[in-house]
């Protein structure tokens, strides 16, 4: 707004991060916001201090990358597709993406890995 030129990707997409209010604000003010402002309309997961960032943003790395690769990319794939797609064909893709990935090797080893109260083995397929 500040330099004569809308926002059209913005404006798409912030109105379903961040609820209407708070989009429009942002979109038609050009008003920046801190990190506090920005958590409290969800613009950001979490504020740290500065000094922690980095031990922070580790750690919830090592948290990501924990879950099974296959399974991560079609539960990311099914939230972004979900979004889009009506009710019925979003749950359709999800049940045929559970069923494709739940046959895989890393499938059986999450199983027998929590069966046997054990970390699991990612393999990928």
């Amino acid at each position: 707004m500040r330099i004569g030129v809308p926002t059209i990707v913005g404006a798409i997409r912030m109105p379903g991060k961040v609820g209407w209010q708070n989009a429009m604000e942002l979109l038609l003010t050009g008003d920046r916001v801190d990190a506090h402002r920005a958590k409290e309309m969800g613009l950001v997961g979490s504020v740290v201090p500065h000094d922690d960032l980095m031990d922070e943003a580790r750690r919830l790395a090592d948290r990501l990358t924990q879950g099974a690769p296959l399974a991560v990319r079609a539960t990311k794939e099914m939230a972004w597709r979900g979004q889009r797609l009506p009710w019925v064909d979003a749950v359709r893709m999800g049940e045929t993406m559970r069923r494709l990935v739940g046959a895989t090797e890393d499938a059986r080893e999450g199983g027998l890995a929590a069966r046997e109260r054990r970390p699991p083995q990612w393999k990928g397929r």
